[in-house]
Order: structure tokens, then C-alpha cells, then sequence
């Protein structure tokens, strides 16, 4: 299933949140985990030193009791001391021995022992063991720790991948169904539009001007205007080598388009000011075109009653200027995100400035937007950055 941008974020969202508590939970288990383990082997070390130490005891106590020479049982082998009561050593080969503040203490990664069960038999007042496969026993848990935690975590990330995938695809079939009835409404639309304006135009000619049809015409290009960016949207623009390529002026654009809107402007009493110089680029004209009004129509939209949209096209750049309250850093960020408006009272569906980057993007125009809270906004498009 091939995912849009906009389902793209939302599951790598899903799956920064689902994997960041992941993480958080498989650490705090792997550390007790560990702790556990760690704890269950000490506890094993210090109950074989200690058998190991009885054992020794018993030895000597059952060699002076039978009057039979002593000797420490083969499979203690040589990690052992013996001591007499006045501290001399008199058996084993361990050389150093640490301080021993208690019976049982870890030095170094090895367990050491102390045990006074033998009671002064055969001269044994202190047997001293010690285990060094203590170190690495721990070692070997740490590392088994770290692998199951891997592991663990490389599960949970399928899963993840898996479950977010699976949530998206309702929204997906959803979001399908929506675009077949759009592209089969604005297949339909193209008909009934087309029909309307030329009906206009032959009613105004013979009839005459009036109000009513200044009104009706205004619609019909609004509607018009509406159907070709959904078409657009639809087909997602040509890609380069599809292009009809042609010698457009920017200029010429422009004007169109300000006639295009000339009763939507004077409608909300706005007054536009342009500043035209000619501006030659090879491209689609429909595709200028959709990119100058969409520039021009959003300027009309959120310039208040009374306001100024100023236009300006010089050195191959078109600037559209408005009057409105502006948008915020936040605003700024998402402004040319498809469906995305910068007010809820104001505006169309917010698939306009979309168009406009997309355009920019096919052709490598620099499309940039400014704009600061009640000072309106400033969009600017360089179509030739040499």
C-alpha cells in the first residue's frame, strides 16, 4: 500500500509515540530483569561456596575423629585457604587475599567466601574460598539482557509498522472512495460550467448589462475557477515531459487574472494595484495561469472590506501583496499543506497555495511567503533564479 505524505507523517507519528513507550518499558524491564538475575546469581555462587566450604569442614572434622590424615576433597580445587586460629596459613594457594568486613563479599569480579564451620579441627579454625567465574557469569547475563532487549524491541517495531498500517487502511479506502466521487463530480462539472458562462455571455449580448448578470458571471468563473484546480489536483500535474511548453508572459497572466476577479474584488471594495513589467517564460499557460489566480484569488480572500492587494511582477518575479490580518510562525509552517487554511472564516477549501507549490516545484520556480500578525502577507514567486 503506497502511502500520501499526510499518511506518511501520521504514521511516523503513531510510530514515535507506540516506539518512544516501547523503549521507556523494555528498558525498565531489561534493568530488573537483570537486577534479577544478577541477584539469582550471586546467590547460586554464595550457596556453592558455601556447600564447597562444608564439604572442606567435614573433611577435617571426620579425619580427626577417625585419626586418619586430612585432605581437602578433589573437586574443591585450589581456590581455597586454609587458616589456624592464630591467622598462619596451613593449606590452599590462594596468595592475596582482600579485607573480609563480612562472610561474603565481591572483589574484582569474584566471589569470596568465608566460612568458621570446621571449629579448630585438624587445626582449621577459617576456610577462605573464592569463585572468579563470578565476573563472567555476570557478563554473560548483561549481554543476554541486552540481546533479549534487541530483540524485544525489533518485535515490538514490526508489530508497530504492522498495526499502523493496519489503522491507515479504513482511512485509506475512505480517502479513495472520496477522490473516485470527486473525479467522477468534477468529470460532470465540466459540462454544466462551460454551458453556463456561454449561456451568459449570449443572454448579456442580447439582453444587456445588468447587475443580476455581473453576479451570475462572477459565480460562473468561481465555479469555473473551482473545477480547474480540482482537476489539477486530480491529475497531480503534468509531469516535464508532458509539458505543452510555450512562451508565456508573466504579465499577460496577470492581467488576465485581475479581470478574471475584477467583481470579486469590487464586490469587497478592494482596490488591486499593479505594477507590471513583461516577463517571458517557457511553460504551460493553463499552468500559470491556475498559479497567478490562485496567488491573486487567496490575496482577494483574506483582504478585508475596503482593503489593498498590490501586485507586482519585475526582473522575471511576481509578488502579490495583501492587507489582511497576517499569519502567524505556525501558520507559516503549514501554509502550502493541501486542505490547510489559514482561517476558518475565511477562505475556499485551501487546495489554492498547494497548487501554487506544486506548479513551483514541477517547473523549479522559488515560490517563498512572508508574513507578520496584522500586517498582512507577501507571497513571491521567482520564475528565473539566474
Amino acid at each position: 500500500m503506497d502511502l500520501s505524505p499526510y499518511e506518511k507523517r501520521s504514521l511516523y507519528r503513531f510510530m514515535a509515540v507506540y516506539l518512544g513507550a516501547g523503549l521507556v518499558v523494555v528498558v525498565l524491564f531489561s534493568i530488573l530483569f537483570y537486577r534479577i538475575d544478577t541477584e539469582s546469581i550471586k546467590d547460586a555462587t554464595f550457596a556453592h561456596l558455601r556447600m564447597e566450604a562444608m564439604r572442606i569442614a567435614s573433611s577435617a572434622i571426620d579425619a580427626q575423629m577417625k585419626g586418619t590424615p586430612f585432605k581437602v576433597p578433589d573437586e574443591v580445587g585450589c581456590d581455597y585457604l586454609l587458616i589456624d586460629r592464630q591467622g598462619r596459613r596451613i593449606g590452599g594457594c590462594i596468595v592475596q587475599v582482600p579485607a573480609m568486613p563480612t562472610d561474603e563479599r565481591i572483589v574484582d569480579g569474584c566471589a569470596w567466601y568465608r566460612y568458621a564451620g570446621a571449629h579448630g579441627h585438624m587445626g582449621i579454625a577459617t576456610i577462605l574460598l573464592k569463585d572468579c567465574s563470578y565476573g563472567e557469569r555476570i557478563r554473560a547475563c548483561g549481554w543476554r539482557v541486552a540481546w533479549m532487549a534487541m530483540a524485544s524491541y525489533g518485535f515490538l517495531i514490526l508489530v508497530g509498522w504492522y498495526l499502523g498500517r493496519l489503522f491507515l487502511r479504513p482511512m485509506r479506502e475512505k480517502i479513495e472512495a472520496m477522490d473516485r466521487f470527486v473525479k467522477d463530480a468534477t468529470h460532470e462539472l465540466n459540462t454544466p460550467v462551460t454551458t453556463i458562462l456561454l449561456a451568459l455571455q449570449k443572454l448579456e449580448n442580447e439582453v444587456g448589462h445588468s447587475p443580476y448578470f455581473k453576479a451570475l458571471r462572477m459565480s460562473g468563473r468561481l465555479v469555473s475557477r473551482i473545477y480547474e484546480d480540482l482537476s489539477f489536483l486530480l491529475m497531480n500535474g503534468l509531469e516535464k515531459d508532458r509539458q505543452e511548453r510555450e512562451p508565456v508572459d508573466i504579465a499577460r497572466s496577470v492581467e488576465n487574472a485581475v479581470d478574471f476577479f475584477a467583481i470579486l474584488a469590487e464586490r469587497k471594495h478592494i482596490t488591486i494595484v499593479r505594477r507590471l513589467q513583461s516577463c517571458v517564460i517557457d511553460a504551460d499557460p493553463h499552468h500559470i495561469d491556475l498559479l497567478v489566480k490562485n496567488l491573486i484569488d487567496n490575496a482577494i480572500k483574506y483582504t478585508p472590506y475596503g482593503g489593498v492587494v498590490t501586485i507586482t511582477s519585475a526582473g522575471c518575479r511576481l509578488v502579490v501583496e495583501d492587507s489582511g490580518e497576517g499569519m502567524s510562525a505556525e501558520q507559516l509552517e503549514r501554509i502550502f499543506e493541501r486542505f490547510h487554511r489559514a482561517s476558518e472564516s475565511e477562505g475556499g477549501f485551501g487546495i489554492g497555495l498547494s497548487i501554487v507549490k506544486r506548479i513551483g516545484d514541477i517547473y523549479g520556480f522559488s515560490v517563498s511567503v512572508s508574513s507578520k500578525k496584522g500586517e498582512g502577507s507577501r507571497f513571491e514567486v521567482r520564475f528565473d533564479d539566474r
